[in-house]
């Protein structure tokens, strides 16, 4: 932080005073904290008893701590007058002692940062000062990316652009780094295609030693565990973490950002006290998150062609980073939950001091051809794992269809569900489908969100070197065209790899029994497709198929848009056309998707109200069906692992639990004008979808792991989590069954005018939102099963009466399990002055006669009084700690 006669030196050593051609200067001040000059000096606000400590204002913009400085100096001048003139402040000497001296001030040689830079301006320099306040050892964030392109972009090529902070380290190298990011883009050096940029990779083995595969030296080249991941799903990742690296490396003179990382990774991991170690742990996480940010940023501004334009149009980088859901999820699952797992420690290896080859020149294994990898998407630490699994078939289906693993029709619908195919597999499943219906056009909804590619007609999947049977789950929110757009990066990766190992690729295959082997497959252009480029060559072939992609997170419920873009397909393909859907293994997303796509062709074909008058309700309300409960209960070889948590039924557990016990349930069911009809009609289409996998039975097996005491926590944690993933995905449903019965679906399959989205007709009920949070946020209370089930004793006659009564309601709003409550309370005191029968509690009141009942008015006058408790201890304690404003008595 430069003292005001520093600034000045700065200034005409840049020559912002200079006679004749005067150069323009752009300050930028990235201090959060307030700052005030005295005496030329500048000065910061610091509690009394953590003198060294800054006072944090995280969110602070600069309007506000403009105000709060200037608010500061009103407080300086104020106390000063009582003490002749004077301001008691505390210096610090350099060898790091704190003293205590009276500073004479006057009004005029008190300012404001402001203040400082508008008086230079007076004095002819040729100065402009900005503020973004950013929070010390804090990433910037996207706001404050947008607001420093906005201004940086507005000033000619030819100003300068010098940055401030505390120390002139952290922030202000970021701050350096992200304006060079902008004006090498602007000049057009960025080595970012501003085109196209699929498959546009410059080649990497010229700037990194591909053959010393170290993990120390990795971490020095920052590739992290979520790096890897950033640069794999984000087009131009690994341009522009390249473009990052040198930049960073060009504006290390105070510090090198990923050599920061790698200090404070290499002191978490020796760090022998507790306290230190969180502390460095801390920062590692902090300046890792600004690493991640200052890459995205980097592609971002280089393929965003307005980016750099000063106009209000233009798409912001918040904007940017909002429509990419898959970069937050990443940063959230392998840096802030799992910071320890984000320091790489587990994962060190050796260097391989030499590199076994065989006669090809070829490398034999895999860690080796896998740590010398260098594609945008194929790279460092990434394998190629087979990803057709026969032996996930169902061997209890009642058909099957080479090189397509769980295929099976829904009866009474053209509806199909598969496990992911292989070619040959999705030309059988054409055959099967079209032309022995008489060439009927098929639409296949592709529901996989990781990247998927053909090699030789057979699918293979990503996946990381020390996790080959994991599925990556650093895409949770991709959209279509990225998930393509990284296929067909993948593609090119793959094609650039063979060629430098004459024509071949090394992959991972898995025998029957979930042995894994390394193998390497020649390839060439033709050998490798996208999947999207293996349905156009079949559409090419004049087979009767048209493709969709609508990738879903494994063992997550569909988002509102998903079920958009289904029914949109669905309502726009003709009517005769047969539905295919397939994921990994044919079970979650597939069934949920023959679910979605049953309950739309019922409302196509029906209209509305929603029914199935040729399809007979074979609805059982058991509980104890030996049904699987998704995707995620697959060990390695692709079988149902059920082991832990089949121990008993839970009808045997708790007889009288059934799925309408969920209370939330029958609230989303009491909630719409046909919600018991529609509820009906959702719980006969996923019976009729339940081959593999039946939705609402799954939440029911669930709550009976999550209730068997005996089971290790872990398995009861596990069965929480996917229960409410299922609950949530079946709560989902019964709203999207309620949405066909409506009108608002009538425009979509012309039935009507009104054509709201089902993301829209959610929007408008914020009560279904509040009750999918209540899921995510507290998901045990709808899981434990209440004490009266567990209750071994029989129920007396008045209670079975009424049980039976309660169970038998099927009223739209007085529906199952509920009951109507008196609401006039006997007993209630009288009022002494006004006596009216029936009508507790009157009151007469500023001439004004009030009547309250008893038990809503006291639940006012307890929150009344909350409040108000809550806001005096409050004001007290800001009154405490701001009086005189900003400075109190510990200042």
């Amino acid at each position: 932080m430069p003292t005001m006669e520093g600034i000045v030196n700065v200034l005409n050593h840049i020559g912002a005073q200079k006679k004749g051609k005067q150069t323009r200067v752009l300050w930028h001040s990235l201090r959060e904290e307030p700052v005030i000059y005295i005496n030329g000096r500048p000065f910061v606000l610091r509690d009394a008893e953590r003198p060294f400590s800054n006072l944090e204002y995280t969110g602070i913009n600069r309007e506000r701590v403009e105000q709060m400085e200037f608010r500061l100096k009103e407080d300086i001048l104020q106390e000063a007058s009582r003490y002749g003139n004077k301001i008691l402040v505390t210096d610090e000497l350099p060898n790091g002692q704190m003293v205590d001296q009276w500073e004479s001030v006057m009004s005029d040689t008190v300012k404001t940062p402001l203040e400082v830079y508008e008086e230079l301006q007076h004095q002819g320099y040729l100065v402009d000062y900005e503020r973004v306040p950013i929070t010390d050892e804090k990433a910037p964030k996207e706001g404050d990316f947008d607001n420093l392109v906005h201004r940086i972009s507005q000033v000619d090529m030819e100003t300068e652009i010098v940055f401030n902070c505390q120390m002139g380290r952290g922030r202000t190298t970021t701050g350096m780094v992200i304006s060079t990011l902008v004006y090498l883009n602007r000049i057009g050096a960025s080595g970012i295609p501003r085109t196209s940029s699929i498959g546009k990779v410059f080649y990497a083995g010229n700037d990194v030693d591909d053959y010393s595969p170290s993990s120390e030296e990795a971490i020095l080249r920052g590739e992290y565990a979520v790096i890897r991941s950033l640069v794999r799903v984000l087009e131009g990742g690994v341009e522009g973490k390249r473009q990052v690296d040198k930049v960073i490396d060009k504006c290390d003179s105070m510090q090198n950002l990923r050599e920061a990382i790698a200090t404070y990774r290499n002191s978490t991991l020796r760090q022998p006290d507790e306290m230190k170690r969180e502390a460095s742990l801390s920062f590692f996480v902090e300046y890792l998150e600004r690493y991640y940010f200052l890459i995205c940023f980097a592609v971002y501004v280089h393929s965003v062609s307005s980016a750099h334009q000063a106009t209000s149009s233009g798409v912001h980088f918040s904007d940017w980073m909002r429509a990419r859901p898959e970069l937050y999820s990443i940063l959230r699952r392998l840096l802030r939950r799992d910071p320890m797992g984000a320091l790489g420690y587990s994962s060190s290896k050796p260097t391989l001091p030499k590199i076994i080859e065989s006669a090809d020149g070829r490398p034999h294994e895999m860690d080796v051809v896998a740590a010398m990898r260098n594609g945008e998407v194929l790279g460092r630490q990434t394998v190629l794992k087979s990803d057709h699994c026969p032996g996930c078939h169902n061997l209890n289906l009642p058909e099957r269809v080479d090189g397509a693993p769980n295929f099976r029709e829904i009866p009474g619908f053209s509806v199909y569900g598969v496990a992911n195919p292989t070619v040959d597999g999705i030309r059988a499943v054409i055959q099967r489908v079209s032309t022995s219906k008489g060439n009927r056009p098929i639409l296949w909804h592709n529901m996989r969100e990781e990247p998927v590619i053909y090699i030789h007609g057979k699918p293979f999947v990503l996946r990381e070197v020390e996790r080959p049977y994991k599925n990556m789950l650093e895409y949770t929110g991709i959209g279509r065209d990225r998930v393509e757009r990284m296929e067909a990066r993948l593609k090119e990766d793959i094609l650039r790899e063979a060629e430098r190992y004459d024509g071949a690729i090394m992959v991972i295959h898995e025998t029957d029994n979930g042995e894994i082997f390394d193998a390497w497959e020649n390839v060439n252009n033709e050998a490798v497709l996208t999947p999207l480029e293996v349905y156009k060559c079949l559409d090419s072939e004049g087979l009767p198929i048209k493709y969709a992609r609508v990738p879903i997170t494994d063992g997550k419920a569909p988002k509102s848009s998903d079920f958009d873009t289904v029914a949109f397909n669905v309502a726009a393909a003709c009517k005769d056309a047969a539905l295919v859907f397939n994921c990994q293994m044919g079970r979650g997303r597939t069934t949920t998707g023959t679910v979605i796509a049953c309950l739309l062709r019922l409302r196509i074909n029906h209209g509305r109200p929603i029914g199935m008058p040729a399809i007979q309700n074979n609805h059982e309300d058991t509980t104890d069906a030996d049904y699987s409960s998704g995707e995620e209960t697959m060990d390695h070889n692709g079988h149902l692992n059920s082991e832990s948590w089949k121990p008993h039924t839970l009808t045997e557990l708790h007889p009288r639990f059934d799925i309408n016990d969920i209370l939330l349930l029958r609230k989303i069911t009491r909630l719409f004008d046909n919600g018991i009809e529609c509820r009906q009609i959702l719980d006969t289409v996923i019976d009729k979808c339940s081959a593999l996998q039946n939705i609402r039975q799954a939440v029911l097996q669930y709550t009976k792991v999550i209730n068997q005491q005996n089971l290790e926590p872990r398995v009861r944690r596990v069965a929480l989590n996917r229960g409410a993933e299922y609950l949530e995905r079946y709560l989902k449903l019964i709203a999207f069954s309620a949405y066909l019965g409506s009108e608002a679906f009538d425009g979509f399959c012309g039935q009507g005018e009104t054509k709201i989205s089902f993301k829209n007709w959610l929007q408008q009920r914020p009560e279904i939102q509040t009750m999918k949070w209540s899921i995510r946020l507290r998901p045990g209370r709808f899981f434990t099963v209440p004490d009266e089930h567990k209750a071994t004793c029989q129920p007396l006659q008045s209670d079975v009466t009424m049980e039976a009564i309660v169970k038998a309601r099927n009223g739209s709003v007085l529906g199952k399990g509920s009951i109507l409550k008196m609401y006039f309370f006997p007993g209630q005191r009288r009022s002494s002055s006004m006596n009216f029968r029936g009508t507790p509690h009157v009151i007469k009141w500023m001439d004004t006669l009030c009547i309250a009942w008893q038990h809503q008015l006291l639940m006012e006058l307890e929150k009344f009084c909350r409040i108000w408790a809550v806001r005096i201890q409050l004001e007290e304690t800001l009154f405490r700690r701001w009086s005189s404003r900003i400075l109190g008595r510990k200042w």
